[in-house]
């Protein structure tokens, strides 16, 4: 598991704004965007997660990560470990359903 939550309780981020990913080759890198109240401010934290490796969930830190988790391991298959959410299907209708 690719240990995140650590790191990003460092920054001490009043909100998570997004976690996107892009997958080049056999890994995802994972971009989590975070801002502050009181500042102008956004920061970004990035961690590389390979083929068939989980990343760690914030969902402790941040709850709106939930479906920002599951939507990054519906598009691009990066699970979560400790998102109940990932890897079930909540945008995309599965095969021969609708959305």
């Amino acid at each position: 598991m690719i240990r995140v939550a650590d790191s990003i309780r460092k920054i001490k981020a009043d909100r998570l704004i997004s976690i996107t990913s892009i997958k080049k080759g056999e890994e995802n890198t994972l971009y989590y965007h975070f801002s502050w109240d009181k500042k102008p401010e956004i920061k970004e934290f990035s961690v590389k997660v390979p083929k068939g490796e989980e990343a760690e969930s914030i969902i402790g830190i941040f709850e709106n990560a939930a479906l920002l988790e599951a939507e990054v391991t519906e598009l691009f298959g990066v699970k979560f470990k400790g998102n109940e959410y990932s890897g079930k299907r909540l945008f995309q209708a599965e095969k021969g359903g609708t959305a």
